[in-house]
């Protein structure tokens, strides 16, 4: 079940749809929303 994470990212980041079109990218893109995600976890890991 994939929707409670996707609809995660889209409260959490506002990502709502990608700006790419081939498959290649649009991973490439969805890759640097995941690192994102977890780089502000991190950081809200570290500081608090």
């Amino acid at each position: 079940m994939s929707e409670p994470p996707n609809a995660w990212v889209k409260s959490v980041l506002g990502f709502r749809q990608f700006s790419m079109r081939e498959l290649a990218k649009a991973r490439a893109e969805w890759q640097l929303v995941c690192t994102a995600l977890n780089l502000r976890r991190m950081a809200k890991m570290l500081y608090t």
